[in-house]
């Protein structure tokens, strides 16, 4: 029987202990190359904005002034930090704390008139169950000419790497929040009718994709 993964069950122990550890195990990684790649990523956004994934709120502080965020997080333990956060920060943005997932109906009844004019998904696709849907749930929340705006990790092309993230994917999984480590999540991105603006890839261990797109 496979253990049940902390993202099918938001609120048990497994997943507050996650939540309670996520900040300082990813401190290092923010601190080396990823605070400055969110920053980058943000810059430019304005008006409404759909963050998927928000976690612990990463990139809370990150948003500009006037910009009115809604922020959903499946785990309710990851929200329960988020919002210790939200209320300690200093911030001219406007941020709506929502505990969904992208797929519950909560989220598309949440998307105003017009849609979106940013939506932002940083390290949470490769957790995402069906990203198929949630690709084509994007294109649809978008404004005519809003962008995508993503960092994820992505499946490694070179081998050995690729061979052993999928082999490690079906334990993974279970472990780190419903994470697939294989996920081609750049190439979904593209061939699920989404344009290219500005892109990068970079390796810290794992190949990453950092993307604008529309």
């Amino acid at each position: 029987m496979p253990v049940p993964s902390s993202y099918s069950f938001p609120h048990s122990l497994y997943a507050r202990l996650v939540a309670r550890f996520y900040d300082p195990v990813m401190r290092g990684m923010e601190e080396r190359f990823l605070r400055e790649k969110r920053r980058q990523l943000l810059t430019g956004t304005s008006g409404r904005i759909l963050e998927v994934g928000a976690g612990t709120g990463a990139n809370f502080e990150l948003y500009p002034p006037g910009a009115e965020v809604l922020a959903i997080e499946p785990s309710g333990a990851m929200m329960r930090h988020a919002r210790i956060k939200l209320n300690k920060l200093k911030s001219g943005a406007r941020i709506e704390l929502l505990e969904a997932g992208v797929e519950e109906r909560r989220v598309a009844e949440a998307v105003p008139a017009g849609g979106f004019d940013f939506i932002v998904c940083t390290l949470v696709l490769c957790t995402v169950p069906d990203l198929k849907g949630a690709i084509r749930c994007f294109r649809q929340w978008l404004r005519p000419g809003g962008q995508l705006l993503v960092i994820e990790h992505i499946h490694d092309n070179r081998q050995p790497n690729r061979w052993l993230q999928s082999a490690a994917t079906p334990v993974w999984k279970h472990l780190a929040e419903g994470c697939h480590l294989n996920r081609p999540t750049d190439k979904l991105l593209k061939t699920g009718g989404f344009r290219v603006v500005e892109e990068a890839y970079f390796y810290r261990w794992v190949p990453f994709y950092w993307g604008r797109l529309e």
